[in-house]
């Protein structure tokens, strides 16, 4: 039986958090919310996610069950809290009749929770801004070569020439639609996903979409409905560098690297995951990225579902970003397979409960990267959650599609053979881009993970640096950067789990740029190996 004390504590966040958190519970433990008993839940799902050991009882297809202790004790304290919150109010009340209202404030007398959106988003964001000034071209063969950019410029010209087949506009889309994205759009994205990435997923229900400004956006709301302040987001690590500002910026939540025991490239074992979580006050959330960013690789299937099943049997939402999921290049006949998270769920709902698996598993994708579009700002959800869905219908007014743009698209996704021509088209020019770049890379004798999909490669370059420190990696960078004028994206922005990788963008920039990128690495590398 839990103490008084503790009761009091749970109830303290249940006022605000009760509503919401029945949302993931099951028939008896709404029934006791609703009588009232809301410290009780509040207290069961406490101890699953933080006492693991002592609550792996009493669970059924993977939901809690919320048991009611002692209703007349927790009526008592739920008494005694409401009539303390009430007095401080009174005497925070009076307080400012007599000194006025004092607010801490930031620069520019803006509010404190600015802070993070007036810090730089990435670490190296004001070199690559100077070099975006003085950019290598035909006819400027000096000039930088960055390859630190996560956009596809390879096949937007087949892109721009299908969109500038649309003629007839209506005068709809001069007019609002559905905050979640409009109708016909979600229509066609399901349409769409069923026929390429998720053909072995069944049928995709439109109404289980939202489409937002691009996955960035998609992520925050996500993360702003199921997350309070400082909740913890669990990350497979080495990850996407711009995840930290992503998460932080806005919603206040705390991304924790969760790197592998085993030192391989693949995803960590339930034993890191344990210690990850273990290590937070309050997680929430596991973010998978599959393909992977950084890494280039499509995730092995039956590791991925075993860290979902992970996730799910811990309470924790699972956002599953396959952002690159049509930008797979791998050889016909390669074992690097991708298959998404909304495949895996009928498999899990099977072993852990339909509810479950509907409340907490949410796949997210988008063009930006498979459809060489980022400037569109098209990105999308697919989640059984009808809770996070409505949530997703109000703050969705904040960052919603133009309808212009929904209907360019929308008449490009209906055209089947444009898909499937651009696909295969897309994944050819990414596949032979990486291999100029492979080539490269083995006659310059600098070690990298093989790359099967998205338009990345994670460089080795541990045997260049003089001692194993951070501080070293960002001298060889810089030293990149300045003197070859050759931009990659550090291994300690992606949380690397020792300095000397980088990574390499590889779509961003002709063939021939990328060949002579690797060419100018080479000679600084052979000029100061005895420096």
């Amino acid at each position: 039986m839990e103490s008084a004390e503790s009761i009091r504590s749970a109830f303290e966040s249940a006022l605000e958090g009760a509503r919401a958190v029945a949302d993931g519970l099951d028939a008896r433990a709404k029934a006791a919310l609703a009588a009232g008993a809301g410290v009780a839940v509040l207290l069961a799902l406490r101890r699953l996610r933080q006492q693991r050991a002592r609550t792996r009882g009493p669970c059924r297809g993977g939901k809690v069950v919320a048991v009611v202790e002692e209703p007349a004790q927790v009526a008592q304290v739920v008494e005694v809290v409401s009539r303390e919150k009430e007095e401080r109010k009174e005497e925070e009340r009076n307080e400012e009749k007599e000194e006025g209202p004092v607010r801490a404030r930031a620069e520019g007398d803006l509010a404190v929770r600015s802070s993070t959106a007036t810090q730089p988003a990435l670490s190296y964001l004001d070199v690559f801004l100077e070099a975006m000034s003085d950019q290598w071209t035909e006819k400027n063969a000096q000039g930088n070569i960055i390859l630190l950019i996560a956009e596809n410029k390879l096949t937007t010209g087949m892109v721009v020439k299908r969109l500038r087949q649309v003629k007839n506009v209506p005068d709809s889309v001069l007019g609002y639609t559905s905050f979640r994205g409009d109708p016909l759009f979600r229509a066609a994205i399901a349409k769409y996903v069923q026929q390429t990435f998720a053909s072995d997923a069944g049928a995709i229900d439109p109404e289980c979409l939202a489409v937002s400004a691009g996955c960035g956006a998609v992520i925050d709301n996500v993360c702003f409905a199921v997350c309070d302040r400082g909740s913890e987001v669990l990350i497979p690590a080495p990850y996407y560098p711009a995840f930290d500002n992503d998460l932080r910026v806005r919603s206040g939540v705390e991304p924790v690297p969760v790197f592998s025991s085993s030192g391989s490239a693949g995803l960590p074992t339930n034993e890191d995951l344990d210690k990850a979580f273990s290590s937070c006050s309050n997680p929430r959330v596991l973010l998978l990225t599959n393909p992977h960013n950084p890494l280039g690789t499509v995730l092995n299937a039956q590791q991925v579902h075993r860290c979902i099943k992970w996730a799910l049997m811990r309470g924790l939402h699972v956002i599953s970003d396959e952002i690159y999921a049509n930008s797979v290049h791998a050889p016909e006949g390669s074992r690097e397979v991708f298959r998404s998270a909304m495949a895996m769920a009928p498999d899990l709902a099977e072993k852990l409960g339909e509810e479950l698996v509907a409340q907490r598993l949410h796949t997210i994708f988008g063009f930006s990267k498979d459809f060489c579009a980022s400037g569109l700002r098209v990105g999308c959800i697919h989640t059984k959650n009808r809770r996070l869905l409505m949530a997703m219908d109000n703050v969705g007014y904040f960052c919603g599609v133009s309808g212009h743009t929904a209907h360019l698209m929308t008449q490009a996704l209906e055209d089947a053979s444009f898909v499937r021509r651009f696909l295969q088209k897309n994944q050819r020019n990414l596949r032979s881009s990486y291999n100029v770049l492979e080539s490269k890379l083995k006659a310059a004798g600098i070690p990298f993970l093989p790359a099967s999909a998205g338009m990345f490669c994670w460089i080795d370059m541990r045997k260049f640096l003089r001692e194993s420190t951070w501080e070293e990696e960002k001298r060889l960078w810089t030293g990149l950067a300045k003197d070859a004028k050759v931009l990659f994206t550090p291994g300690r922005d992606c949380h690397a789990s020792e300095p000397g990788y980088f990574r390499i963008c590889f779509a961003w920039v002709p063939e021939r740029a990328l060949a002579l990128a690797i060419d100018r690495v080479a000679r600084y590398l052979e000029k100061n190996a005895d420096a």
